[in-house]
């Protein structure tokens, strides 16, 4: 059985040779613009980009847990940008997973070395090699790593124009969600919340 990454470019160089638009084949839809072209330019291989920035997440709602309640998150925000399609992730510290996850500083600097080798890969199709080579630039960084991973499979998505959960063949309906509620909010006003999501797709933690 192929692995994510031939299968993605088996599919994406099928639809390109066939001349037909990838969401079309994926979806069934309506045919769409010509986004997909891993070399657009003639003579020219485009090389990936990435920039970052801080940001701060303003909660709707107060969040509170055990020992402290909180109104913002501490973010930074990804992006990756191949061939002129630009693919979006984000790293969220909340402070009480600042050691697993990461503080605001320890993410700007890994992502400032993902950024001085990102282009190196001149194809994102390489999921599986680019990751691997992020993972491999520190033993932890776990917000920073998950923003790029989230940015390169939206910027892959992009390209191939169509839903991740299309790609991996999934019903949308019957995806999972889960909800870390504050302790101040019952449990069943996540659900209401969520009208449109099936009860038994949710999960509580």
């Amino acid at each position: 059985m192929s692995n994510r990454r031939d299968f993605l470019k088996t599919a994406a160089f099928a639809a390109l040779g066939s001349g037909m638009a990838i969401n079309h084949v994926f979806a069934g839809g309506n045919d769409a613009p010509s986004l997909f072209n891993v070399n657009s330019r003639a003579g020219v291989t485009p090389k990936m980009k990435l920039r970052f920035f801080p940001y701060e997440l303003k909660l709707r709602h107060v969040f509170t847990v055990a020992t402290y309640s909180r109104t913002t998150t501490p973010d930074v925000q990804v992006e990756i940008e191949y061939d002129g399609i630009i693919g979006y992730g984000e790293a969220s510290m909340p402070p009480y997973l600042q050691h697993e996850l990461g503080t605001m500083d320890s993410v700007l600097a890994f992502l400032k070395k993902v950024q001085d080798v990102i282009g190196q890969f001149s194809d994102p199709f390489q999921l599986e090699d680019i990751l691997a080579y992020i993972d491999s630039l520190s033993a932890g960084d776990s917000a920073a790593k998950t923003a790029v991973d989230i940015a390169l499979h939206d910027l892959v998505g992009k390209l191939l124009q169509a839903p991740w959960y299309k790609i991996w063949g999934l019903d949308k309906e019957r995806l999972p969600l889960q909800l870390s509620p504050s302790v101040l909010i019952r449990p069943t006003w996540c659900v209401k919340r969520r009208k449109s999501v099936p009860t038994s797709s949710i999960s509580l933690k």
